[in-house]
């Protein structure tokens, strides 16, 4: 026979009822406590950019320099660098050891030019890598069919962008770090330093070298200055352009000049894309222009010249503009980021939204805020919602609100993005 024994039993049950009590007790705390931690987060202006990225081509008034004697030149002000008319910018001379060191310099300057358009700063700009990818197919594509036909001045431009394009997919992929990048950077400039200093101190025999106009100096030159000139951006179709960039660049001006002066301030960049039904470029319209080249420097171009084929989809499209931002890259071809929408308003996490209902019985969205250890609705009326992105809306920033707007919303406020029990005027511990 087996013996029960109450007692025992008894003690069980009254243990596990007095466990329950505590668990419960708990959890009840947990939730009154729980209620209380609100996250938030700073109400800010956010500007939101829609672009298309292409490649565009420079066009802009140059005139080349040549040197009166030698090849071996002391350059006396750097690239980028402004320059008066009449004004002394190098010194040539035809030493042995000068053609030796102008070699090294020119190497050097390629060297750098190549490295610095490759440097991609992963903090400002969220490279597509696909494209990367597929740029680089395409342009060794390119290479092949123009070692077949013989251009092997094609084909060494193609190198140098499938440089770049090579060093980008690298710093993209971690396979190289930018530290390590920086330092390649620092080191072939300090050895174009040395040997710029070397140059310098051999000016026996020299001969002094003057620009002609005022404008922008720069040393290096690529054979389309003659080319690719303001007027030709103004004249431009289908046909002239198609031929512009298949053209052969200047043999004379690339193996005899030392320089050229960039002398009128406004200057053109020309795109040739397809149409877009989501993007409608207007003539006389202002464009933001992103040059990745440059480090994502900006310029305001204007929309001067909109060109559509009449055999196919494409456009040609002819900016202007006068500005030149600091240590801008003038190369001839390069990708370009043309900004078609822009708006800026402050930025709401779309879970911070909240739809109530007033005492009248309409209902009205808008948000929660904590100011001190109080709740307070910021109302967020529809007529003022900018656009609902990727996760957040926009609305308009108080300085472009009517003055009988109903948004309350201010800048630098915190907003509430996740708490419980809110409602207006709650005081919180």
């Amino acid at each position: 026979m087996i013996k029960i024994n109450l007692k025992s039993i008894g003690a069980k049950i009254i243990l596990n009822v007095f466990i329950m009590a505590i668990a419960v007790y708990f959890m009840v705390q947990f939730a009154k406590t729980g209620g209380d931690i609100f996250e938030t987060e700073r109400a800010e202006i956010k500007t939101r950019q829609d672009n298309v990225e292409i490649y565009g081509y420079v066009f802009i008034n140059e005139e080349v320099i040549y040197s009166t004697s030698g090849s071996s030149v002391n350059y006396l002000l750097e690239n980028g660098k402004k320059v008066g008319k009449n004004q002394l910018i190098a010194y040539s001379h035809q030493t042995p050891a000068d053609f030796s060191m102008k070699d090294q310099i020119t190497a050097l300057t390629e060297k750098l030019d190549i490295l610095n358009q490759s440097n991609v700063n992963l903090e400002l700009v969220s490279p597509n890598i696909e494209r990367i990818n597929g740029d680089i197919s395409s342009i060794y594509a390119d290479m092949v069919r123009n070692i077949e036909k013989g251009k092997t001045n094609e084909t060494a431009k193609n190198r140098n962008e499938l440089l770049i394009l090579l060093n980008k997919r690298q710093l993209i992929t971690g396979e190289v770090s930018g530290r390590s990048f920086e330092n390649t950077i620092a080191s072939a400039e300090e050895k174009k330093r040395q040997l710029e200093s070397q140059v310098a101190g051999s000016g026996i025999g020299s001969r002094e070298i003057y620009s002609n106009k005022a404008g922008i100096f720069y040393s290096r030159t690529d054979g389309y200055e003659n080319s690719f000139t303001a007027e030709a951006a103004k004249t431009l179709d289908f046909n002239m352009f198609g031929e512009l960039i298949e053209k052969e660049p200047d043999i004379n001006i690339i193996n005899n000049a030392l320089g050229k002066v960039a002398y009128d301030f406004n200057w053109y960049l020309v795109c040739k894309t397809e149409k877009n039904k989501t993007i409608d470029f207007t003539v006389d319209k202002l464009y933001n222009i992103i040059y990745p080249f440059s480090s994502n420097k900006t310029t305001e171009s204007v929309l001067i010249k909109k060109i559509e084929s009449t055999d196919s989809d494409e456009i040609i499209l002819v900016f202007e503009t006068a500005a030149i931002p600091v240590d801008f890259d003038f190369s001839r071809k390069q990708t370009v980021r043309i900004v078609f929408n822009e708006i800026s308003g402050i930025k709401v996490l779309e879970e911070a939204v909240n739809k109530i209902e007033k005492e009248d019985g309409t209902s009205v969205e808008g948000v929660y805020i904590l100011r001190g250890n109080q709740v307070v609705f910021r109302e967020l009326p529809q007529n003022e919602c900018l656009g609902k992105f990727d996760g957040y809306y926009l609305y308009l920033e108080p300085s472009k609100r009517k003055e009988n707007g109903s948004g309350k919303l201010q800048l630098y406020e915190d907003v509430i993005i996740s708490g419980k029990n809110l409602y207006n005027g709650r005081a919180v511990d």
